[in-house]
């Protein structure tokens, strides 16, 4: 197995909006984050990742980009981002920076001439993007060129009427997809990243990254996402940047793609690949969809939550790449629910949920990802209105919802349940105004539990959920045997627990943790249960386990033995 500098670190996920505000304007900055590097450092955080930080509209809060090179105005500035490079680097830290690749803003200067026939640089910028003429249907009316949908839930093509054209957004309208078979336009993008490699940054997360290649025949598909997703030769285009800048630079470099198999896992993120150090893939963060949901589809249609179906995600990546690739962990980033909303308690249980959680994730080989927040129990918004929402996919599907059948209320919990929001609340650092955050409103409303889950309320007690994250991060920096272990999960089609063993070289870990409201009753039919001893719990617990074992609700006993 080879290795690695950002085998043995932990990454820690920094929503610059919401993390920390220190000009008092309501929106988290660069100088936020500056004043928190010690906390991160004491949560044994080794690499931050930071969300889109370039100018922008903020039409979907950064991702997309109106000028590459430079820092939105309400962050900072370039001198702001090298003070936080200059002092994380100072603490040991490394930073890497959201990359998004697949469209610019429409406000983008590339995209102002593009749509303009009358720009002196319109010929050269318009095939930066990608057009298509209007069609015609049956009854003489023009229309767009495919029925293909976005992924906001909005239809994937937007008019142009002064080149009489439309363009392909598979986001947001306000994102046109660029055209990654422009040659120019590929090496204006070399030149963004190079800008960015010169200042200092350590590597980037390279967003929608699957997403570079579309089928250029348009097929008249609904809603057509295959074909604008994982087409093969977005892989050349990664490759092209791996060899020229991500590998001569050492940097570390993270893809985003959903529904790889082997072949794709091992193009992505195998050893030598050239593409990616890892991959953030999906499978595991939907695991409670409903597939016969009367109304809704996707990840709005909530159901059951079967743990099975996480465990067979993560055995099924830890197979792929096994001894040829690297994984990634993680529960949730800034686009899915607050992991112990989604898959733990928020009642009675919250702690010892969140306690589980934690251990289940983070005592698993790999690199680990963790969301700010995750580290104090977070949860998702109790928003009562509509207008309290910032995120742009909530008003498109919002609208569906209700043209569905649904009324205001069953909508609402859909958002609440499910929307990018949930994920986007201010950081409660204290149980102050606006919890601390910031001492003005803030760009979207702080959760309403804030007085009771914040930092400062946990930081000095040794049984928060705060200090069970530190002693998790800090063995995983500490002890290669879990990062570059060996897992077996065992009975992975349960439903109720999570339990597994993780075998490294020297030692062993036997986790077992139930991710219910009831007691679990759990045969283990396990070699050598004598030789392991208790070694974490958030519960009472067996000193040595035994071949019957009842976990109580949400339960979190990690045992360990020595294997010399």
């Amino acid at each position: 197995m080879e290795k690695h500098w950002w085998q043995r670190t932990n990454i820690y996920q920094i929503y610059l909006r919401s993390f920390f505000d220190s000009n008092h304007d309501g929106i988290g900055d660069l100088h936020g984050v500056v004043a928190k590097l010690d906390y991160l450092k004491d949560l044994a955080i080794g690499v931050l990742w930071i969300s889109p930080h370039y100018a922008s509209p903020m039409d979907d809060n950064g991702y997309d980009v109106s000028d590459f090179l430079r820092v939105a105005d309400e962050y900072g500035t370039i001198e702001d981002f090298s003070l936080l490079l200059r002092e994380a680097h100072r603490r040991g830290m490394r930073v890497i920076t959201d990359l998004v690749l697949n469209h610019t803003s429409d406000e983008h200067p590339w995209f102002q001439a593009a749509k303009d026939p009358a720009h002196p640089e319109h010929r050269k910028y318009h095939d930066y993007y990608i057009w298509q003429k209007p069609k015609t249907d049956d009854t003489g009316q023009r229309i767009a060129p495919t029925r293909w949908i976005g992924w906001f839930g909005s239809p994937a093509w937007e008019y142009n009427a002064a080149t009489d054209e439309y363009y392909l957004h598979i986001f947001y309208k306000k994102m046109p997809d660029l055209n990654w078979r422009n040659e120019a336009m590929r090496e204006d993008i070399k030149k963004i990243i190079r800008f960015w490699i010169d200042l200092g940054v350590d590597g980037f997360r390279v967003d929608a990254s699957n997403h570079l290649e579309k089928n250029w025949a348009f097929p008249d598909d609904y809603p057509g996402y295959q074909h604008f997703s994982s087409l093969p030769k977005h892989h050349e285009y990664l490759r092209e940047l791996g060899t020229e800048l991500f590998v001569p630079n050492d940097l570390l470099t993270i893809g985003e793609s959903g529904g790889a198999n082997k072949e794709e896992a091992l193009l992505y993120a195998g050893y030598g690949s050239n593409e990616f150090n890892m991959l953030i893939q999906f499978g595991h963060c939907w695991a409670d969809i409903d597939d016969h949901h009367p109304i809704l589809r996707g990840k709005w249609a909530k159901g059951t939550f079967h743990p099975s179906r996480v465990k067979a995600s993560f055995a099924n990546w830890y197979e792929m790449l096994d001894q040829k690739g690297w994984n990634v962990i993680y529960w949730h980033n800034h686009d899915q629910p607050r992991v112990l909303s989604h898959y733990g308690n928020t009642g009675v249980h919250r702690e010892r949920s969140a306690k589980a959680l934690a251990a289940a994730l983070y005592l698993m080989p790999g690199t680990a990802i963790l969301y700010q927040g995750e580290e104090i129990g977070m949860s998702n918004v109790d928003y009562e209105r509509l207008d309290q929402f910032r995120d742009v996919e909530v008003f498109t599907e919002y609208a569906n919802f209700r043209s569905r059948g649904m009324d205001h209320e069953a909508a609402m919990q859909v958002l609440r349940d499910r929307s990018r929001d949930n994920a986007r609340t201010p950081m409660p650092w204290t149980d102050q105004a606006y919890g601390g955050f910031s001492t003005v409103s803030p760009w979207i409303d702080v959760i309403g539990n804030y007085p009771d889950v914040n930092v400062k309320k946990q930081e000095n007690d040794p049984e928060s959920v705060l200090s069970w994250h530190k002693t998790l991060l800090r063995l995983r920096a500490a002890d290669e045997n879990i990062t570059h272990g060996s897992i077996r999960f065992l009975d992975p089609k349960n439903d109720l627990d999570f339990c597994y063993r993780n075998t490294g070289k020297d030692s062993e870990l036997l986790v077992l943790t139930n991710f219910s409201d009831q007691f679990v009753k759990k045969s283990l039919q396990e070699p050598n249960l004598a030789k392991f001893t208790l070694f974490l719990s958030n519960c009472d617990a067996l000193r040595t386990p035994t071949e019957t074992m009842v976990l109580p609700p949400y339960a979190a006993q990690v045992y360990r033995r020595a294997l010399k």
